[in-house]
């Protein structure tokens, strides 16, 4: 599983940052910052549910 992000679209609502704070946390500028792109799989479905919960859908995975 693989992480996809859209700077463009995201909204910075941190959605994301709470469901999987060990992959995803904000830089001091406020931009996301993700730590890994490639998911270890005892954190696929916190990343799961983090995309599912992002409004804008800017955090999306991709199956291998």
């Amino acid at each position: 599983m693989k992480i996809m992000y859209n700077a463009a679209t995201c909204n910075h609502y941190g959605a994301c940052v709470e469901e999987a704070p060990q992959v995803f946390s904000f830089k001091e500028d406020g931009s996301l910052l993700i730590q890994t792109y490639d998911v270890p799989p005892d954190l696929e479905t916190k990343v799961r549910d983090a995309c599912m919960m992002c409004p804008t859908q800017s955090v999306q995975i991709e199956e291998e």
